[in-house]
């Protein structure tokens, strides 16, 4: 199988067999997996959507590997920018296994209700834009992995992590080769364009329907007890020091549910939520002097911010008055 000419491949090497690729959704930097290469065996962590494909593919070639080397796809929880493209990327790799949350593997197994749910999020017409076909992913091919279970991948050993928060089939993969961790959605959301200030940027993905503040700020001690050197975000890239990020996140999880609480009441109260969120974004870069403007800033973080309200009120619907 040749690789395409045209298809351009934004590919990152970290070091320690990591590399980044970005996935192409939306725009470059939005989203990205993680190709682990030790050994001639290979694993990607998080697979983007069905529309992903060529690239996870191309980016193995590159690699001088083919899809047989492929022995684990990792999607850190099931939401589509994560797993939407497992089904198709499984297809495609015949000796590999998919490692799943527990509360994942049945929406891996039959992606039906996950596209009905994301339909709902999206609508019909934009969730196929954005995430291709769902496939589902042969039951006997499927591993459902609990907290603290270790997965060997060449000379190194993975091990899953519960962290619930951002959702509860998440998990995050532990990497002591790299002394890193691959964080999915748990270490929030950090892009490249708005890092370029006196301190770096970092958010929480409130996206519907499972935001948890208090097993968000659990999870976070989990990670941050293995004393980790580096971050894999799936958005987006390697953040190193993770410690301010990780206080940082901290802070805007309970501004976030403050901000959510503070509008409880009030009519249109998810497009009241998505303006006060956008302008906390743009409070914090603006005085961190990022070098970009207020329309800038909305620009990058307008689907984001408008995800993060919905979550959030769903969130505020399930608390006892």
């Amino acid at each position: 199988m040749s690789e395409t000419p045209a298809l351009s491949v934004r590919l990152f090497d970290l070091g320690h067999g990591v590399n980044c690729l970005d996935t192409e959704l939306q725009r470059p930097g939005l989203a990205s997996c993680y190709l682990l290469v030790d050994e001639g065996e290979a694993a990607f962590i998080d697979c983007g959507t069905a529309n992903s494909l060529p690239l996870l593919l191309t980016a193995l070639r590159r690699k001088g590997l083919d899809s047989d080397a492929v022995r684990y796809v990792i999607p850190t929880h099931v939401h589509l920018d994560h797993a939407g493209g497992a089904g198709a990327l499984m297809a495609a790799c015949s000796q590999a296994s998919l490692l799943v949350h527990p509360r994942g593997a049945r929406h891996m197994i039959d992606p039906g209700k996950l596209q009905q749910g994301a339909e709902a999020v999206y609508g019909e017409e934009r969730f196929a834009a954005l995430f291709g076909q769902l496939q589902a992913v042969p039951e006997q091919r499927v591993v459902s992995a609990g907290d603290g279970q270790r997965f060997s991948l060449g000379r190194r050993e993975l091990e899953t992590i519960d962290t619930p928060g951002h959702a509860r089939h998440h998990f995050c993969i532990h990497d002591p080769a790299s002394n890193g961790i691959f964080t999915g959605d748990t270490f929030g959301a950090s892009y490249p364009e708005l890092n370029c200030g006196r301190a770096r940027f970092i958010f929480p993905p409130t996206t519907p329907i499972q935001f948890d503040p208090e097993a968000w700020f659990e999870s976070l001690d989990k990670l941050m007890a293995l004393a980790p050197q580096r971050m894999y975000l799936t958005h987006f890239g390697m953040q190193e020091e993770p410690e301010p990020l990780a206080a940082l996140l901290r802070q805007f999880i309970e501004e976030y549910a403050d901000l959510a609480r503070e509008r409880a009441g009030q009519e249109q109260r998810q497009a009241a939520l998505e303006s006060a969120l956008m302008q906390h974004s743009i409070n914090y870069l603006l005085d961190q002097q990022c070098g970009c403007s207020p329309d800038q800033i909305r620009d990058v973080l307008a689907m984001d911010m408008a995800l993060n309200a919905q979550g959030l009120d769903h969130w505020l619907s399930t608390q006892t008055p």
